[in-house]
């Protein structure tokens, strides 16, 4: 799925066999073993593969104001690329550094992108059909993504809508309007998804926006693979600090939108523990966004892209594996707090 630690292959047939008998433990074996192999294999011809010639060709991205979607566009304008980059504020300071980069090039079009509007995702398919290259529309990043923190209960219903409408509806209403020019080119779809797709304390609502992304990716690689067209799924950790996607938790902002039952449940010293810890996770994040950068090119331009590319920590990655191979008991038991 996405770079299993060898140490998984054996370490479940091992707790199989303990459990079912050495028979049993054998053939698991051999079973991990082999899938071992394969693993290896295939990424071997992976990485000795020549990257596809995108020349001519375009990609568009959501959320280019800053973060991800704005270094990205820079990425493949460089590169070559005909670049749609899509803001939420046209005329702000990220939009005009994308103008400014572009000088005169007609590879680089910047201009408005609200991903919660149909008449905003209407207006730039228009745009893309007057401005496409001959080759194109290659590749769609969904990028654009709004993250909040705090525990479920503590985020009002309002915002909590505003985070599944920006990060799951909008990237669904905006894949759905484009497919049939990605599919045209037998291109990409790549969605920016999260660690927090599996484990998300301190960011429940972005973490449920993510597992929903998740499964929509999943359903579209399926449905699309007979039209020739991959679809992955990028995963960074935390890149707080390279991207801002958020603000620091405020206690007394949490405090002030409680109604009396949850206050009657939390004291306020708690809350300020909360986030307080909250912060400095964010804070100890990764400063430089290129590793996320660099698996999403790969995602664009490798002939045989990875369905998932989890970007992340050591520390992070262990949290991953842990969620989706341990007894839900123990890792129930190690997250809670």
């Amino acid at each position: 799925m996405f770079g299993i630690p060898n140490f998984f292959l054996f370490a479940v047939p091992l707790a199989l066999g303990l459990k079912y008998g050495w028979v049993y433990l054998f053939l698991a074996a051999l079973l991990g073993l082999l899938l071992l192999v394969w693993k290896k294999t295939a990424f071997f011809v992976a990485s000795h593969q020549k990257r596809l010639d995108l020349t001519g060709k375009a990609v568009l991205i959501t959320g280019c104001d800053t973060g991800f979607g704005h270094s990205l566009a820079l990425r493949l304008f460089h590169l070559g690329f005909t670049v749609f980059a899509t803001c939420l504020f046209p005329d702000g300071e990220g939009a005009q550094r994308l103008r400014q980069e572009a000088g005169t090039s007609c590879r680089l079009h910047v201009f408005k992108l609200d991903v919660t509007q149909d008449q905003d995702v209407a207006n730039a398919k228009d745009f893309l059909l007057k401005n496409l290259p001959e080759k194109g529309l290659w590749g769609l990043v969904n990028n654009a993504g709004l993250a909040l923190c705090g525990k479920m209960e503590w985020i009002p219903f309002d915002e909590l809508k505003n985070v599944i409408d920006v990060n799951v509806l909008g990237s669904v209403r905006t894949t759905l309007k484009l497919l049939p020019l990605i599919k045209k080119t037998q291109g990409r779809l790549v969605f920016m998804s999260s660690v927090t797709a599996y484990a998300g304390l301190g960011t429940a609502s972005y973490s449920l926006s993510k597992i929903a992304l998740e499964k929509f990716g999943d359903i579209l690689r399926i449905e699309l693979k007979k039209f020739g067209v991959k679809v992955s799924l990028i995963e960074p950790g935390n890149y707080f600090p390279a991207t801002n996607i958020l603000e620091l938790c405020s206690a007394e902002k949490y405090w002030s939108k409680f109604d009396e039952e949850t206050k009657a449940s939390y004291s306020k010293e708690y809350v300020q523990f909360y986030t307080n810890r909250m912060n400095k996770k964010l804070r100890d994040g990764k400063h430089d966004s290129k590793e996320v950068i660099d698996a999403i090119l790969d995602a664009l331009m490798n002939p045989q892209p990875k369905r998932r590319y989890l970007v992340a920590t050591f520390k992070e990655k262990c949290l991953v594996y842990a969620f989706c191979y341990l007894p839900s008991s123990l890792v129930d038991f190690i997250l809670s707090y």
